[in-house]
């Protein structure tokens, strides 16, 4: 039974961990979408240009 509540405690904690990031990360990837989107609706493909300048950056911040 104590292994149980072991295992069970420490998928309880990851999840915790997952959705501290989740909730960190969010707004900033959140903001970009909307300004890729928006430059999209200027023109096309400054909008995609942006969206693939925003993952650069996101994918140099990811340890």
């Amino acid at each position: 039974m104590k292994a149980a509540r072991t295992w069970a405690g420490k998928a309880t904690e990851r999840l915790a961990v997952l959705a501290g990031m989740t909730a960190r990360v969010l707004p900033g990837v959140g903001g970009a979408a909307l300004v890729s989107y928006g430059l999209w609706l200027a023109w096309q493909p400054l909008g995609f240009v942006t969206a693939g300048a925003f993952l650069l950056l996101l994918d140099r911040r990811m340890p």
